[in-house]
């Protein structure tokens, strides 16, 4: 049986709004204009704080004479001191990793797949965050962060956690993609920290999410 595009619409649309009724009211939207992947060429995407960021950007795969570009880095400061999350969810780049790092750019956490029983292959993390400044950064699958002495930062073999034991900051990025050509190549990163009382939904938004990619594709199969 084929997937019914409308319900696969409208639980997509569903799930972005819980996440969304999870976060404060007004979000700050941020459209990438030419961001690094390294800390001193990253964009600022929020410095004064935020309660929900949203930011907008592009990869590009080298085709129409543009550079390859297949990971972001964004710089965003928190003011308010909590447990911060942070998503892929919605974004036409449907195979996602995101990576988080201090103002140093040391690795704190990173993610691959949101759920791997069943694969959803968009992305999410959370961390409890200080006051500060930060850096997020995207990129599609098979993207290695690595330090000055050429260790990976983050076991990316596997499917997310903290750092690896006695790695420094991010010094570049290896490309173990394969990725030479790509359609799809828009995609959103929601942070926020969840109002009083919205952090069980929260949680349980990113489980919907997956629920309804598991339901699309035993249908589509």
């Amino acid at each position: 049986m084929k997937s019914n595009p409308l319900f696969k619409s409208a639980s997509v649309a569903l799930a972005a709004a819980v996440l969304s009724s999870a976060a404060w009211a007004a979000p700050v939207v941020y459209t990438e204009v030419d961001t690094g992947s390294l800390t001193g060429t990253a964009e600022n995407a929020a410095p004064t704080g935020f309660g929900e960021l949203q930011i907008r950007g592009k990869f590009a795969d080298g085709t129409g004479g543009f550079p390859v570009n297949l990971v972001d880095l964004y710089g965003f400061s928190i003011t308010n001191a909590g447990r911060y999350f942070f998503n892929t969810v919605g974004s036409d780049v449907v195979d996602t990793q995101l990576f988080l790092f201090d103002s140093a750019g040391n690795g704190l956490a990173w993610n691959n797949d949101l759920s791997t029983t069943p694969v959803e292959t968009w992305s999410a993390l959370d961390a409890f965050l200080d006051v500060g400044n930060y850096f997020i950064g995207v990129s599609i699958f098979g993207l290695d962060p690595f330090d000055v002495a050429d260790l990976s930062i983050f076991d990316t073999l596997g499917n997310g956690g903290g750092p690896e034991a006695g790695t420094g900051a991010l010094a570049g990025w290896n490309d173990f993609s394969g990725a030479t050509t790509f359609d799809r190549v828009d995609y959103v990163i929601t942070a926020y920290v969840p109002t009083p009382g919205a952090l069980s939904l929260a949680l349980a938004a990113l489980g919907l999410m997956a629920g309804v990619s598991a339901r699309a594709r035993r249908s589509a199969a």
